[in-house]
Order: C-alpha cells, then structure tokens, then sequence
C-alpha cells in the first residue's frame, strides 16, 4: 500500500506540554515550530490513493483537534 505524510499544522499551540500532548495524540512522526505559534506535526500513513490519504488525515485531525484551527496537507512519499 502507497506510503503518505500529512502535515497537520495547528494554531495557536500556546505550550510545549500542550505541543507534546497533540503530537502524542495525532501519532505524529516529528514536528516543528512555524511563525506565530504555529506547531506543523507530520504524520505518515498508509491508503490506496492521495484522495483516501487526505480524508482520512483530514477526520484523524478533526476528531482531535476540536477547538483549534489547523491545516491538513497530504504528500505522496517516494
């Protein structure tokens, strides 16, 4: 099955205790810090296709980051 990396950016993460418990969370793979409090957790998974890939991201997210606004973008890995 393809191989995919959703970046999951989220804003305004406010703490490293709250950084740590959404990368737990999402099943992040690492994460890094962007302008204005903005965290990017990227995430790898498995679907069939690009499409399958970037909903499912998408819902993984939603169910978790309740409150937050965030970005899902979904790659292909080589």
């Amino acid at each position: 099955m393809p191989a995919y990396l959703a970046r999951i950016t989220v804003s305004p993460v406010l703490d490293a205790e709250e950084r740590l418990g959404m990368g737990d969370a999402l099943g992040a793979h690492d994460d890094h810090e962007e302008a204005e409090g903005s965290v990017t957790f990227l995430v790898l998974g498995e679907a069939p296709d690009l499409a399958t890939a970037s909903s499912a991201a998408y819902e993984h997210a939603t169910s978790l980051l309740d409150g937050y606004v965030f970005e899902v973008v979904v790659s292909d890995l080589p």
